[in-house]
């Protein structure tokens, strides 16, 4: 690994912060989820009131990110804490304050700051009011909000990321772009048209950005999960191929070429489809896919796909594949408690694929396990997070020495626990155990779990050393 490269974590903000409606803060899409359970063992949700309290215990939480050698931090500004309603005519001074102290803090740390501008965060007034995203008034507000930003972090920020997992929008719609499928409206419809409506806010982000501060690094992130043929036959492999086009290249082949893919047309063509995008957003999409500098993207599994027998109408059969809710299961892995199958190698995979596709440096912001776990005296032994970590790290450099995939760092998810995407505690995921259950605070005090003495070492080698040899 070179010399420079960035080893470091990622942390949502909104579901770790807590503060609920503090010093201005509005309510956003995640405050106001109504979870629908992920299948696995059985949940427990909490609300976002204190979460894990990050907002009060950020530098503490930060001074253990320096103690373990993070060359880089990866964190979300909320955007209802900018723009409580989101349609605001100023943002709101003490949430800039606060993020602004946070760089500062990082920087002072020696932590290169690495910040997402939207990541379920959504102002919870822009979704009701406006539907999100699918409302194109959204996006000015989005633009908005993006300049206050820049305007307060220009020259301390380096590198900015235009949306968190852009592709899931129209899959989890209400918490990724605040929106919900209009009565009359079908669902491939709505897909075309949050799809592109998404790519106007990503392209206008980057604008904004490379505007007021010329001197940033820019880049749009996926939530990649590569799909593989569950077996060989020539139309699962068909449906394969359209499944990772439509799930997964999308958003990255708009961004980087500037226009809409032949494929992409052709699905709006087969369904009649007519998507309001006009030539001033062709215009914007176009310019800012010569402004992008990295690519982004989170990689927890991988998937597997097969097309659907009694199909025969071929519209039918794509929208089958491009909606499938089977959660077919790849019989050559293992899993987590909630049924995440580990893939080293699919990682390995899917930075050969998108480097040889783009041609792009890459950056991988997410990547981690959610664990049921106890602390016990003061201490959590997390072999199982150091296992999977120790093979995902050997799957990226052997993809950066031996592939020759230019990556600019690799971000653990995460540094502490917080809530997952779900609401829910019980899936832990920091290499910081953070003291609360799921219906009592406790005392949020921190505990250095086993994994953080082990990634602590992997970063001060340089991912040279990944034995499981701790101390604790």
């Amino acid at each position: 690994m070179k010399k420079d490269f960035l080893w470091g974590a990622a942390l949502s903000n909104v579901q770790a912060e807590g503060g609920y409606l503090e010093d201005g803060k509005g309510l956003n899409v995640y405050d106001t989820l109504e979870v629908i359970p992920e299948p696995g063992i059985a949940p427990m949700f909490c609300d976002t009131a204190v979460a894990t309290d990050h907002y009060h215990h950020y530098k503490e939480d930060i001074n253990f990110m320096a103690e373990m050698g993070f060359k880089a931090y990866r964190f979300s500004i909320v955007w209802s804490r900018i723009h409580p309603m989101g349609d605001d005519e100023k943002p709101n001074k003490k949430g800039l304050d606060y993020y602004e102290d946070m760089v500062d803090y990082l920087l002072e740390k020696g932590i290169e700051p690495v910040v997402s501008l939207v990541h379920f965060d959504m102002p919870d007034h822009l979704a009701k009011e406006y539907n999100g995203f699918l409302n194109k008034k959204v996006i000015d507000f989005y633009a908005k909000h993006v300049e206050s930003v820049v305007e307060r972090l220009k020259g301390k920020v380096k590198y900015w990321i235009t949306y968190n997992e852009i592709n899931l929008a129209p899959f989890h719609s209400n918490l990724v772009a605040g929106a919900v499928c209009p009565e009359g409206m079908r669902q491939t419809e709505m897909y075309a048209q949050l799809t592109i409506n998404t790519e106007v806010a990503h392209a206008r982000a980057v604008e904004v950005i490379k505007r007021v501060d010329p001197q940033a690094k820019v880049g749009g992130m996926l939530g990649h999960a590569p799909f593989y043929p569950l077996t060989c036959k020539s139309e699962d492999i068909i449906a394969t191929d359209f499944k990772n086009k439509m799930h997964n290249y999308l958003p990255f082949d708009i961004m980087t070429s500037g226009r809409l893919p032949g494929y992409f047309k052709t699905f709006m063509k087969r369904r009649n489809i007519e998507p309001e995008f006009n030539e001033e957003e062709k215009k914007v999409i176009y310019e800012s896919s010569k402004k992008l500098d990295y690519l982004a993207f989170s990689y927890y599994r991988s998937n597997v796909m097969t097309s659907f027998e009694g199909i025969d109408d071929l519209v039918e059969l794509e929208d089958a594949i491009l909606f499938d809710t089977r959660g077919l299961k790849n019989p050559n892995y293992g899993a987590n408690e909630w049924g995440w199958q580990i893939d080293e190698e699919g990682l390995r995979y899917s930075l050969i694929d998108f480097y040889q596709r783009y041609e792009k440096p890459l950056f991988i912001v997410e990547n981690g396990i959610g664990i049921d776990e106890q602390m016990k005296d003061g201490k959590v032994y997390d072999d199982e997070r150091i296992d999977y970590y120790q093979r995902h790290v050997s799957s990226v450099k052997c993809a950066v020495d031996e592939d020759g995939v230019d990556l600019i760092g690799y971000l653990a998810w995460s540094p502490i626990d917080f809530l997952s995407s779900h609401k829910e505690i019980r899936k832990r995921y920091g290499f910081v155990y953070v003291n609360r259950d799921f219906d009592d605070l406790l005392d949020l005090k921190r505990y250095r779990k086993k994994s953080f003495y082990w990634y602590q070492k992997c970063i001060a080698t340089n991912g040279e050393n990944l034995e499981n040899n701790i101390e604790y």
